[in-house]
């Protein structure tokens, strides 16, 4: 892929998840190649650097493509962005601990994948953490860490479990105030699942789609080459990778310590909260970055999270049990540098 896809190998599997989730798109369409026309279009949505690459595709056919593309993320912005007041989880967010709020079919789809998530991952993955992103400065700076019983009043609100889901009328009620949803760990993920969609109704097969770092590449690659090739990001030199990976009709995510953070009297604070203990969590001793290949887009972006917090133990048992049968790449690292690089489960993978 690095011909066509050298441009997005810096970009490739940042472990940057939703900030503000402002979505809009940029750009004009460019072509490359006379006799088989490639169709790229940089973008931004969810506040991040996005690409539409079409292999084999006209400007015209590429630009139909697009504006469907365009019309699905801006429906998935206007239902999820926790950040705008009018989008329909902040009407949930605010309502739901009085009383049952029926959602979207939107809303009610990434409800459930998220609830599938929890529980494949015993907990480590719960998009009801708001709380907790409130806490340590991601909706409101402060500067002023946390006490003790501020985290644990935070935590108490922090529970898929305290979620009622009525399956028949779609319908979800929080069962503590103060209950808050943040999709940033699934969204996506959830909306690469929907952007392969668009491109497969066209039936278009050579492509890839990155939305910010949550990556598919198609069954087909570009002419003249049997795979993708995906680089791995070095989580402490911007621009190198420690190593790439070899894929095709799959999706590659990341989750890591480097690009979404805090600084709270003086020290670092990831964005990624381990629920079990209201803290943000810094992944396993030493770890910068975890990489996940899998089938599923959805879970891409979950298992990446729940790998980060878990560690590979965790990753062991999904590669081991999950029927999307997940493989992952961990790098170690300690303040400047990389230590060591280990991979769980079925992954090509070359290490630089």
């Amino acid at each position: 892929m690095k011909n066509a896809v050298k441009q997005i190998a810096s970009l490739a599997v940042l472990a940057l998840l939703l900030c503000g989730m402002a979505c809009f798109f940029r750009g004009k369409p460019r072509l490359t190649g006379a006799a088989t026309e490639t169709y790229v279009r940089d973008f931004e949505v969810f506040n991040t650097q996005c690409r539409l690459t079409l292999h084999e595709c006209s400007a015209t056919e590429g630009d139909v493509v697009f504006r469907e593309l365009d019309t699905e993320m801006r429906a998935l912005h206007n239902t999820l962005n926790a950040y705008d007041p009018e989008s329909e989880l902040s009407k949930l967010n605010n309502r739901a601990a009085d009383e049952p709020v029926k959602c979207s079919d939107i809303l009610w789809e990434i409800l459930l994948a998220a609830r599938d998530g929890w529980r494949d991952s015993d907990g480590l993955f719960d998009v009801t953490v708001g709380p907790l992103l409130g806490l340590w400065g991601f909706h409101a700076k402060r500067s002023t860490w946390p006490t003790d019983e501020e985290i644990a009043a935070a935590k108490a609100k922090v529970g898929f479990g305290k979620l009622t889901l009525d399956e028949t009328v779609h319908t979800v009620r929080f069962g503590v105030r103060g209950m808050k949803i943040d999709f940033g760990g699934i969204a996506k993920g959830f909306a690469l699942s929907k952007a392969i969609a668009v491109v497969k109704r066209h039936e278009l097969k050579s492509y890839l789609i990155d939305l910010g770092g949550n990556i598919y590449c198609s069954e087909k690659a570009p002419q003249r080459r049997d795979s993708y090739t995906i680089g791995i990001r070095n989580p402490r030199a911007g621009g190198e990778n420690v190593g790439v990976v070899s894929m095709s009709d799959c999706c590659i995510a990341t989750s890591g310590d480097y690009e979404r953070y805090r600084v709270i009297a003086g020290k670092k604070v990831g964005h990624l909260m381990d629920p079990r203990t209201g803290q943000p969590c810094g992944g396993a001793e030493g770890l910068g970055g975890v990489t996940v290949v899998v089938r599923n887009p959805t879970l891409s972006d979950v298992y990446s999270t729940t790998a980060f917090v878990g560690g590979e133990e965790v990753a062991k048992r999904l590669a081991e049990t999950s029927v999307a049968r997940p493989a992952f790449i961990f790098v170690y690292c300690d303040e400047k540098s990389v230590k060591k690089v280990e991979t769980v489960g079925d992954v090509s993978f070359t290490k630089f």
